[in-house]
């Protein structure tokens, strides 16, 4: 037994990681640092509890909204309570991304990702703020856990269950939507179009995805007069994204520039004669920004490596410790771009024998690389991925400096 293998070193890695939340939650308290995203979930949250309604509420996703919500309906101090909330979601977060990197990579690759969980501080930053992310990362590890059972022992149950985490996490963000089609794609095409994994797989997901969808649209048309399946930020991010003008205004007043752009100095403004809301509307003039100028089609490839360097994460520039994250992020961004390179160099060329593990790893990177390409890009939005890049990042290293040799599962995982 190694120092890697040690279930003590478990032990205190899982401990580290309980100390820094229940630190970092002190420190700064979640009731601290209600402005900005925080303090619109809070609106959001004060007028459901009201009950009242506006199609503005559904611009971003609704979901973290609804959360609070509850919790204010529930606690009088519902801070404290979204606090324990998000501490419990953060370590149980942890303690997946071990068992899935062991179970996928072995145990060096289980304890080496332990160890960056324990202490990534895109994670504990996001404990301490009363944003979905927290939530959105708990729901993804639990589809990263949903993945491997499917791949290696597929169920109804666990199938079932992919799709309930996959469309509550959904409710919370939209940056997964591509994830699903094309993990689903990928295990047809694995195997074969059986049916029995059209029965067992393709059927339970769908059925518990479309329903989840389905109540999305059933509550915007409840509450708005509008069936929406999902929030209606698309348009406004395509034209972030494909547009010259990056600090936009709408016809209701609101504006909105993303941090990315403001923090690479991209502020031109533009004043629209429609609300933020009008997805469709905003859809048609991305369209035509990419008419007018094809070449934003090879620019938006900055987006991918936008997703690791280039930028820093918001809203952790915002607080007194914004030096120290960027530090961090200074080396953990190389560090993970590079490391998912080299998983994916250890892979290649492709052999059938490992497509399901290519499906389960690689079907989350090209889905959030189409993602960021359509739309627009920044740190903040693979940090909840990393649940898939930290494993894959440390196996990626560890096969380079082991001669290439891709680390074997361990059977007893």
């Amino acid at each position: 037994m190694t120092l890697l293998t040690s279930r003590h070193t478990v032990t205190a890695l899982l401990v580290l990681a309980l100390a820094l939340r229940i630190a970092a939650l002190e420190i700064h308290p979640i009731g601290a640092s209600l402005f900005a995203d925080m303090d619109n979930y809070r609106q959001i949250a004060d007028h459901i509890v009201a009950g009242e309604w506006a199609p503005g509420h559904f611009l971003p996703a609704i979901g973290f909204s609804l959360i609070l919500a509850g919790f204010k309906r529930l606690f009088a101090n519902w801070t404290g309570a979204l606090a324990v909330f998000h501490g419990v979601l953060s370590m149980a977060t942890v303690w997946l991304v071990w068992k899935c990197a062991t179970r996928a990579f072995g145990p060096r690759v289980g304890v080496l990702s332990l160890l960056l969980a324990a202490v990534h501080v895109p994670w504990i930053v996001f404990t301490t703020v009363a944003l979905s992310e927290t939530t959105f990362t708990f729901l993804m590890a639990v589809v990263v856990w949903a993945s491997l059972e499917i791949v290696e022992r597929p169920s109804m149950r666990w199938s079932a269950l992919w799709g309930l985490a996959f469309v509550a996490g959904f409710w919370m963000k939209g940056t997964p939507a591509f994830l699903g089609p094309l993990f689903l794609a990928g295990v047809l095409v694995r195997e074969r179009w059986s049916r029995a994994a059209i029965t067992t797989v393709a059927v339970p997901l769908c059925t518990v995805v479309g329903a989840g969808l389905l109540l999305h649209g059933v509550l915007t048309y409840r509450t708005t007069g509008e069936f929406r399946l999902s929030s209606s930020a698309g348009g406004l991010n395509f034209i972030e994204g494909k547009c010259p003008s990056k600090r936009n205004y709408d016809s209701t007043g609101s504006r909105w520039l993303s941090p990315v752009y403001a923090q690479l100095g991209m502020t031109s403004a533009k004043m629209w004669d429609r609300p933020f809301t009008d997805s469709g509307y905003f859809m048609k003039e991305g369209l035509k920004c990419i008419a007018a100028d094809p070449v934003v089609l090879v620019q938006s490839f900055e987006n991918i490596p936008f997703l690791f360097v280039g930028n820093y994460m918001w809203p952790a520039t915002q607080f007194s410790v914004a030096p120290l994250v960027r530090l961090y992020e200074l080396v953990t961004g190389p560090f993970l771009m590079a490391g998912v390179a080299l998983w994916l160099l250890a892979r290649w060329p492709r052999r059938r024998e490992a497509w399901g593990e290519l499906v389960v790893w690689g079907a989350p990177l090209l889905g959030l690389c189409l993602c960021v390409y359509v739309f627009k890009s920044e740190i903040r939005f693979r940090v909840p991925f990393d649940v898939w890049f930290i494993p894959m990042a440390f196996a990626g290293w560890l096969a380079r400096v082991t001669a290439g040799e891709v680390p074997a599962p361990a059977p007893d995982a």
